[in-house]
């Protein structure tokens, strides 16, 4: 492997994880409930997604970022199933109280989802409120519909690449006003709109 693409690939990486770790590792959280083990568990997934270089290309962000949800999710359900969690006793072992906390806690996680996920969408509804009509109007048939932009150029009226221009400026518009609210993050975390 030559130098230069040494180099591309450790700033493919290093893009990946300043942009997917803490995503990733409130991801893990949500199974295990444990900060430091779901941290273990982000910096596993990396190494291992380091350590398969040449078989994965970096470049591709929408596949990268599928195969680190994928690991993390695999690496968090078998850390649940070997028991680690509850002291290294067997499940059968563990006691009523600590189902019972680790039930609310979860009820708990899953409420405070909802909630980050209802602030997240409401601010988009919002924004996509704020965009001129022709705009939000696309931005509403491709990312609300599920229309292709050939289609919504067709039934517009217009061209594809005015589709893909309007796009475009809605999700770059977006990302900016979703970043100053300090929300962009949660876009990774549910998979909304990118």
């Amino acid at each position: 492997m030559s130098a230069e693409n040494h180099t591309q690939q450790m700033t493919a990486l290093e893009d990946l994880f300043k942009s997917l770790y803490f995503p990733l590792r409130a991801y893990a959280f949500r199974f295990i409930c444990n900060k430091e083990m779901a941290e273990d568990i982000v910096q596993d997934v990396f190494f291992e997604l380091w350590s398969r270089r040449d078989t994965i290309r970096l470049e591709d962000k929408n596949a990268v970022k599928s195969y680190l949800f994928k690991s993390a999710y695999n690496r968090s359900i078998n850390l649940l199933k070997s028991g680690v969690l509850y002291n290294n006793a067997p499940l059968e072992e563990t006691n009523e109280t600590q189902i019972i906390d680790s039930y609310l806690s979860q009820h708990l996680r899953n409420q405070e989802h909802s909630l980050l996920l209802k602030e997240l969408e409401d601010e988009i509804a919002g924004y996509v409120e704020s965009l001129p009509p022709q705009c939000k109007n696309i931005f509403l048939m491709s990312r609300t519909y599920g229309l292709k932009n050939k289609e919504i150029a067709e039934q517009l009226g217009i061209s594809v690449k005015a589709v893909e221009k309007q796009i475009s400026k809605a999700i770059s518009g977006l990302r900016e006003h979703l970043d100053k609210k300090d929300l962009l993050f949660l876009c990774w975390l549910f998979s909304i709109y990118f």
